[in-house]
C-alpha cells in the first residue's frame, strides 16, 4: 500500500459568504401522463447552508432534484442557481453547469474494483485529456486534491483501498469526497443515508453539515428521517402532493407541521 501524507483542504477552495439566496425556484411545474408532480413550486435556498428536503414518497422530491439539474425538463417555471437561469442554458453551458455540482447518491455509485482515490478522481475526468483518463494518469494537483478530500471525510488511510473492501458508511464518505473534488458550490445528496446504519448515517450528515458551515458549500439533501433533519439541517423544505408545505429554519419545523406533512391526503 502506498504511503499517504497528511493533506489539507485549506487551499482547495475559498469559503463563500453565507446568507444570500443561492437557489430560487419560481412557479416550477412538472407533470407525467396527466399527473401533476410539481405544482407551482416557489421556494429559495440560502447560500452556504445545509438544507434538507423532506416529504412522503411520491411528494416530488426526486422530480425536483432532476428538474434542478435538467435531467428532465420542467413544464414551466424558472430555476436560478447562483444567478444563472438554469432553464435557459444551452446544452454546452448546461454541461458546464453540471460539472460544478457534486452528486451524492443513495447507492454510492462507486467503481468497486477501483481504490478510493481513483473513485474520487472520477470527479476530475472532464478536466483531463482522454489519454490521461484512459491511462488513469491524473495530474499531481488532482491527486493532491483527491487526497485532501478523502482526508476531510476521515478516509486518508484508506485512499488506496479498493471500494469493495470498505464498509457502506465508508463508501458513502468516498462518494462525498468525490463530490467535494468537483470544487463547485453546490452538492445534491439524494437520500444518502437510506442504506446506512444509525452511526454511519450521523457521520455522513455531520460531514455534509460541516461542508456548509466550514466551507461555504450549499448542500441540498433529501431525507426521510425527520428527527435527523431537524437536528442537522439549517433549513428545511417540505413537499407534500407536489407543493411546498414548509420552507424555513429547521427550528421552526414544528410537530404540527410534521404531522400535516405525513398525514394521508384526502382523496
Amino acid at each position: 500500500m502506498k504511503a499517504v501524507a497528511p493533506v489539507t483542504l485549506a487551499d482547495c477552495r475559498e469559503v463563500d459568504t453565507k446568507g444570500s439566496e443561492f437557489i430560487i425556484l419560481k412557479d416550477l411545474c412538472k407533470s407525467f401522463n396527466g399527473r401533476t408532480v410539481l405544482d407551482n413550486i416557489r421556494c429559495s435556498i440560502p447560500k452556504g447552508q445545509f438544507v434538507v428536503l423532506l416529504g412522503p414518497s411520491g411528494g416530488g422530491k426526486s422530480t425536483l432534484f432532476r428538474c434542478l439539474t435538467r435531467l428532465i425538463e420542467p413544464d414551466s417555471g424558472s430555476i436560478t442557481v447562483d444567478g444563472t437561469d438554469v432553464t435557459s442554458l444551452s446544452p454546452r453551458n448546461l454541461n458546464l453547469f453540471r460539472r460544478k455540482i457534486g452528486f451524492v447518491f443513495q447507492q454510492f455509485n462507486l467503481v468497486k474494483r477501483f481504490n478510493a482515490i481513483d473513485n474520487v478522481l472520477a470527479a476530475r475526468l472532464s478536466y483531463n485529456s482522454l489519454a490521461r483518463v484512459i491511462l488513469r494518469c491524473f495530474k499531481q494537483k488532482d491527486r493532491q486534491l483527491a487526497l485532501a478530500c478523502l482526508d476531510s471525510v476521515g478516509l486518508l488511510e484508506q485512499a488506496y483501498q479498493r471500494a469493495e473492501e470498505l464498509s457502506g458508511g465508508q463508501q458513502q464518505r468516498v462518494a462525498i469526497a468525490r463530490a467535494f473534488a468537483q470544487q463547485g458550490d453546490l452538492i445534491l445528496a439524494d437520500e444518502p443515508i437510506s442504506s446506512l446504519d444509525p452511526q454511519s448515517s450521523e457521520n455522513v450528515l455531520q460531514i455534509l453539515q460541516r461542508a456548509a458551515r466550514d466551507r461555504g458549500l450549499s448542500v441540498l439533501c433529501s431525507l426521510h428521517q425527520v428527527d435527523l433533519a431537524v437536528r442537522y439541517a439549517d433549513s428545511i423544505v417540505a413537499l407534500k402532493d407536489g407543493r411546498v408545505l414548509f420552507n424555513g429554519r429547521s427550528q421552526d419545523f414544528t410537530l404540527e407541521i410534521r404531522e400535516e406533512l405525513y398525514r394521508a391526503s384526502q382523496a
